[in-house]
């Protein structure tokens, strides 16, 4: 691995506009070599967030950097600010939405890293499936 791959700035990191939010990708196999840990920054607008989805071979970190994360795990509901941390086991149903009046940022962490070739972690949307349509109506 060479050394700039070590150190991964904000020209360094590879953004991606998806559907649920601004991603930075800080770490993940084609950016820092990682085997075990992908690293991403998000930015959810007001009212957008992340639906119901699992990972079926990672755990997940979820840390608020500022403003107000609606987060679930399961059945659920937590409300997080700045300096809070969720903690999503392997397998586990959870969603991330912005019901605030801000931005939502958050650290996202997830281990162990997808396989290579992959750029985004193993994901599974359960979003329009019950009983999670029914708890929060997909985005």
């Amino acid at each position: 691995m060479s050394k700039e791959l070590r150190f991964v700035t904000n020209d360094l990191a590879v953004q991606e506009q998806l559907p649920r939010g601004l991603h930075f990708w800080l770490s993940r196999p084609d950016i820092t070599g990682s085997k075990n840990l992908v690293c991403v920054r998000v930015e959810v607008e007001p009212g957008n967030g992340h639906a119901f989805h699992r990972h079926p071979k990672m755990e997940e970190f979820i840390y608020v950097i500022s403003g107000q994360a609606e987060q679930w795990i399961e059945d659920e509901c937590r409300v997080l600010g700045p300096g809070e941390l969720a903690f999503i086991p392997k397998d586990v149903v959870h969603a991330t939405y912005n019901t605030g009046t801000e931005k939502l940022v958050f650290l996202a962490v997830l281990s162990p890293a997808a396989e290579p070739g992959d750029t985004e972690p193993d994901m599974v949307d359960v979003s329009t499936e019950e009983p999670w349509r029914s708890l929060k109506a997909p985005l």
